[in-house]
């Protein structure tokens, strides 16, 4: 570090891995520690001084006004001024072998009853290529998306119009029912896939009653011999769109595998609510597995219990799948934001 000092003491300074300058209330740089003076060496060449007695108001013009050093220089007059108490610039600082990009933080400080200014910079390239990379698999995955709603959709309905017209020449032909329930099966696929990708993110968070969102959810889905019971009125914080997505889906999977003569119960638990059928349940060797989307797509099941698990996770909560009381399947939804609730049981979704 320099020679010239402020009376602090350097050595924490000196152990931090980001690159430091201390500034007075003018903007001259009164203190630079080891990373900056190692940055400088190995980006700018040897100096002996590493800017110390230099304006780091003047130092940045240097680079021009606008973009990253416009906002910096925006920003230093503004804390100098003492309008603000701290700010933060992303900015690049490319070198000719490689992209970088780095944040600068800067605040006001006192000492010995004078104003300062510490000026931090730390390398975020690895956080900033993690954001392109993901950014760019995105775009990629729009891509895919528009394919698949629009491109696949056309296909699909000449297969479909064709085997009508096959039928009508040829009657109930088996392999005409086959070739049917293929195309319905990709219909299937796709639109659960498109499904999926909605349920990642929360858009819009409110208080829900566990009651009324259940209830909306099995209108969707109920086969009149089938039965809901609904033990709470408990409410939950999240979004409604993906919550209304994990009663639906539940609701079809204990429908699907427990027949359309089920029960099926929604009840509170601590932080969270369950939903359970009197079917037979999930084989305890699989229920690990089959809220993974490779595994789900390998059957029929589709991406249903894919999906709940990813609004779970979107909501910060934990998804476990046991046994009901009746050894049918229990899906029990942990760790939500909840209030409190009181009992109450409601018979046929009434």
């Amino acid at each position: 570090m320099n020679d010239i000092s402020i009376g602090l003491p350097v050595s924490g300074l000196n152990a931090l891995p980001a690159e430091l300058a201390i500034l007075d209330s003018e903007g001259t740089i009164v203190l630079v520690n080891e990373a900056w003076e190692r940055f400088a060496d190995e980006n700018y060449g040897r100096d002996p001084e590493y800017w110390v007695g230099d304006n780091y108001l003047e130092v940045t013009e240097q680079a021009g006004e606008g973009g990253a050093a416009g906002d910096v220089l925006e920003g230093l007059r503004t804390l100098l001024d003492g309008n603000t108490e701290s700010f933060r610039v992303e900015y690049p600082c490319h070198s000719p072998t490689e992209q970088r990009w780095f944040i600068m933080y800067a605040a006001e400080f006192e000492h010995n009853g004078e104003q300062h200014v510490l000026v931090s910079h730390h390398n975020i390239t690895d956080r900033k290529l993690a954001e392109m990379q993901s950014n760019a698999r995105a775009e990629q995955l729009h891509s895919l998306f528009e394919v698949l709603t629009h491109d696949i959709r056309n296909p699909l309905n000449v297969i479909d119009g064709y085997t009508e017209m096959l039928a009508a020449d040829l009657g109930d032909v088996d392999e005409l029912n086959k070739i049917r329930r293929a195309a319905q099966r990709i219909t299937e696929i796709m639109e659960a896939t498109l499904e999926f990708t909605k349920t990642d993110a929360l858009t819009e968070v409110e208080s829900l009653e566990l009651k009324e969102i259940a209830r909306e959810g099995w209108k969707s889905v109920a086969t009149t011999d089938a039965t809901l019971s609904v033990i709470s009125s408990k409410q939950i914080l999240g979004d409604r769109r993906l919550l209304l997505q994990l009663f639906e889906n539940l609701f079809r999977n204990a429908i699907e595998h427990a027949g359309n003569d089920c029960t099926v119960t929604v009840g509170p638990l601590g932080t969270g609510f369950y939903i359970e059928d009197n079917g037979s349940g999930i084989p305890q060797n699989i229920r690990e597995k089959v809220t993974g989307a490779d595994f789900s797509t390998r059957g029929t099941g589709g991406l249903g219990l894919p999906i709940v698990q990813s609004i779970v996770t979107a909501h910060g909560g934990n998804l476990l799948i046991t046994e009901s009381f009746e050894e049918g399947a229990r899906f029990e939804i942990t760790d939500m934001d909840v209030a409190s609730d009181y009992p109450e049981h409601v018979a046929n979704g009434g």
